[in-house]
């Protein structure tokens, strides 16, 4: 893959009213190198999948983290959730 997903520390995740649970499953998934370097490398070839409000809420929130070195706000991730999952 061309782009190698830093193995640096995750960046820390804003809470955002009871999403504590949330925050600490997607550090998890933040921590998975294979995951993120698909979505670095082969998302955006993915028609069908970028279709899906939820994948592209994580497809912005990984690149967020992977550019930041502060804390994000994965608000976009928490409303496709909610739409996916009410």
């Amino acid at each position: 893959s061309s782009h190698k997903y830093n193995n640096k520390s995750p960046v820390g995740l804003r809470n955002i009213g009871n999403t504590c649970f949330m925050n600490s499953i997607l550090q998890c998934i933040l921590a998975t190198p294979y995951l993120n370097s698909w979505f670095l490398d082969d998302y955006k070839k993915a028609t069908q999948i970028r279709s899906q409000r939820l994948s592209e809420a994580y497809y912005d929130l990984i690149k967020e983290a992977k550019s930041s070195t502060s804390n994000i706000s994965p608000t976009d991730l928490k409303y496709a959730v909610a739409k996916s999952a009410p």
